[in-house]
């Protein structure tokens, strides 16, 4: 997902080492963005409003995660929920029922089993202002980055270890790949956010619609080339089915003669 780093002023890795170093990070910043995202699901919402929820106990205000283990392995429409004390399981299960969630518990067991609705628009519009964040974050990251290597390009330039050239040099090539790694970084989020809302999707940020057009661009080269390997394959083998039967054709031919 991560787009290819430019070949551009290769020269320059022979004479300074901050433009390259600079880079490096962005790019490892841009792949621990990505997987990041990767554990969000918009079945999410529906664990955290359990894990949100607040029951009276005792007099004083418990969190049901802080009660018990919150889960979803099987159905993220079936949420788990293992009730640490014994003593606990009837009252909390009860609870959810009055909250508006069928739950049932079998005598003896610390296991409450809840089913839940599809999460709503809101839930899910909460889970995209959280990705909206944090690639705002992530882009900030990569200023500070872009930022603290300046710095030490003009310490470097003073103190006459590179001179002006070369420093103009690196703080372009910089500059040039900030530009391109905090654009990757937002299409990233922007994708994430499309998954997750569905239709519920909306433009919010001003370029929105334009990275939506390079998203668009980009699906349809993937699926130019899944086309055309697929195609390959095909050819390739009936190719092979042709030559074995041409072989076997030969083979009687020969047996018979």
């Amino acid at each position: 997902m991560v787009a290819n780093m430019e070949d551009g002023n290769n020269n320059l890795n022979n004479t300074e080492g901050y433009s390259p170093e600079a880079i490096s990070n962005f790019e490892l910043a841009i792949e621990e963005f990505a997987e990041s995202l990767l554990a969000i699901k918009s079945e999410d919402a529906n664990i955290a409003v359990f894990r949100s929820l607040q029951i009276i106990m005792n007099g004083r205000k418990r969190r049901i995660g802080d009660l018990g283990n919150v889960e979803s392995p099987d159905d993220p429409m079936k949420i788990q929920l293992m009730i640490y004390n014994k003593e606990h399981v009837q009252e909390v299960c009860d609870f959810i029922r009055e909250s508006g969630f069928p739950a049932k518990n079998e005598e003896g067991s610390q296991f409450i089993h809840i089913r839940v609705p599809k999460p709503s628009r809101m839930q899910l519009e909460e889970i995209g202002d959280d990705i909206g964040r944090r690639t705002n974050s992530v882009c900030t990251r990569l200023t500070k980055m872009k930022t603290n290597t300046g710095l030490r390009i003009r310490a470097a330039m003073e103190k006459e270890f590179i001179d002006q050239r070369i420093a103009n040099l690196a703080t372009k090539r910089i500059n040039d790949n900030l530009d391109r790694c905090t654009q990757e970084v937002r299409i990233i989020g922007l994708m994430k956010r499309k998954k997750i809302l569905g239709s519920f999707f909306k433009t919010v940020e001003r370029d929105d619609n334009d990275l939506l057009k390079i998203i668009n661009k980009r699906v349809k080269l993937e699926q130019r080339r899944i086309e055309n390997q697929n195609q390959m394959k095909i050819q390739t083998e009936a190719l092979a089915k042709q030559q074995e039967e041409t072989k076997e054709i030969i083979h009687e031919g020969v047996v018979a003669s």
